[in-house]
């Protein structure tokens, strides 16, 4: 930081053009539902149907439905000509290595003569089968319970062998060419053959990581820093795209932050089971951005200290952009005497808690809304998260409480204000993290943000 008096002769190693790692890394992508059981978008997917017009492909997902792939009983259907599919196709780049599907579907519409209704699903291609119904092979009540979207009986794991670039779902009339199956008869719905995928848990795999270039700013060219220090670099990703910065101090991640939420697609969305990251997007993140991401260096404690700063992916694939030692200088407050107690008793002496924020856009007009993110550091997280305090004030008034935000369970948190009680000017504002009895922490503020309101 300019104007700090003291100089160490420290050796600063910075990483202007730097490779992607060389693992592989993995993301789950959530389609149509979470596993929670929220709405989420079916992208990825495309469906088509016909020749009739009593063939149906329909996307009810943003309402809470499902992907439906149907043939109506309001006309009879020429086998191996009406069908109606779902497609799901994975992007150059990446692979598909897991897959759980949650579907219930029937073929109600029964059968004649060399021609019967059925539903299946598929991968790679459209004829590897791993789950179907077909009425002539006593498939008479269908599968899954329509009733309960997320229940054990629609839950269908895809096996490795079906596992590749594309899924399909599929309702048809099939059997002998130039025979139809009957009309007038099918489901409650008026299907007489139907599948409903309500929800899908793809885990997708990348190999290409991220690359980063240009690096600048105090953090990469001062000896010496104390407060928010900025970092500076341009970065890439040939897949899913540029998602996180993350600061390890001395071998430990002491903040990770999301430079570009893109519009809140690069968000994990979290809900795994098994420690990776969630998105509801193939490319949750831009491909390519021009990062100023904040380093809080009160997170740290005084003195020389190893930084390594790495870019990730989705996928966590990362890359390095700094790798220095920095000499942290911040003010100490002045130690206050206190008086002896007349009875000897043992004290115990809580950590402040430490909070990293980012707020975009920094500029906003009246009634407009800005993004708050960050991340509780150090410390247990409750199971539910820990409530976070927003505080705003101007110039040197008094701090107001103005919105609160939770954490997750890993102290990363997102949320987001619309300017009604804060009005026009210009505002500092800060998240505030108080001390509960039964918490560790004792309180503490993040570093403070300041938005224009015009």
């Amino acid at each position: 930081m300019r104007g700090i008096l003291k100089a160490a002769g420290l050796a600063a190693l910075v990483s202007l053009a730097v490779a992607p790692a060389a693992w592989a890394g993995k993301f789950h992508l959530y389609s149509c539902r979470t596993p929670a059981g929220e709405s989420a978008p079916a992208d990825g997917w495309s469906g088509s149907a016909g020749p009739t017009y009593d063939d149906h492909a329909t996307n009810t997902c943003a309402s809470g439905g499902a992907l439906i792939a149907a043939l109506g009983d309001l006309t009879t259907h020429a086998t191996n000509v009406d069908q109606a599919s779902w497609a799901f196709s994975v992007p150059a780049g990446e692979t598909m290595v897991g897959a759980t599907l949650w579907r219930a579907g029937d073929a109600d519409g029964g059968a004649v003569v060399n021609a019967t209704y059925e539903y299946w699903l598929a991968g790679p291609n459209d004829t590897s089968v791993f789950d179907q119904c077909v009425y002539v092979s006593q498939c008479f009540s269908g599968k899954g319970n329509p009733s309960q979207p997320l229940s054990p009986e629609n839950r269908v794991m895809v096996p490795a062998s079906n596992l590749g670039s594309r899924l399909y779902l599929n309702a048809a009339c099939g059997g002998l060419s130039e025979y139809k199956c009957p009309e007038a008869k099918g489901d409650a719905n008026g299907y007489a053959a139907v599948v409903y995928l309500y929800g899908a848990d793809v885990v997708l795999e990348q190999s290409a990581g991220p690359t980063a270039s240009n690096v600048g700013g105090e953090l990469a060219s001062e000896k010496t820093v104390q407060g928010t220090s900025d970092l500076i670099f341009s970065a890439s990703d040939p897949g899913a795209g540029v998602w996180e910065a993350s600061f390890s101090v001395d071998g430990k991640v002491v903040q990770s932050t999301v430079p570009n939420e893109n519009g809140g697609r690069c968000r994990d969305v979290g809900q795994t089971t098994d420690g990776l990251p969630a998105f509801l997007y193939l490319q949750p993140c831009l491909a390519s951005e021009s990062v100023d991401v904040p380093f809080n260096t009160t997170a740290v404690s005084n003195g020389t200290h190893h930084l390594v700063v790495s870019v990730l992916d989705p996928a966590g694939n990362s890359a390095p952009v700094l790798d220095r030692e920095i000499d942290v200088e911040n003010p100490v407050a002045p130690v206050v005497a206190q008086p002896k107690p007349a009875v000897k008793r043992t004290l115990s002496r809580r950590v402040r808690a430490h909070v990293t924020l980012r707020i975009a856009p920094r500029h906003v007009g009246r009634y407009g809304t800005v993004h708050v993110s960050g991340r509780l550091l150090g410390g247990h997280i409750p199971r539910g998260g820990k409530l976070l305090v927003l505080e705003a004030r101007q110039g040197r008034g008094k701090w107001l409480k103005f919105s609160d935000v939770r954490t997750g369970v890993h102290g990363r948190f997102h949320g987001s204000y619309r300017f009604e009680f804060l009005g026009p000017g210009r505002w500092q504002i800060r998240a505030l993290c108080e001390g509960q009895a039964n918490y560790p922490l004792a309180t503490g503020w993040s570093n403070v943000v300041r938005v224009r309101v015009f």
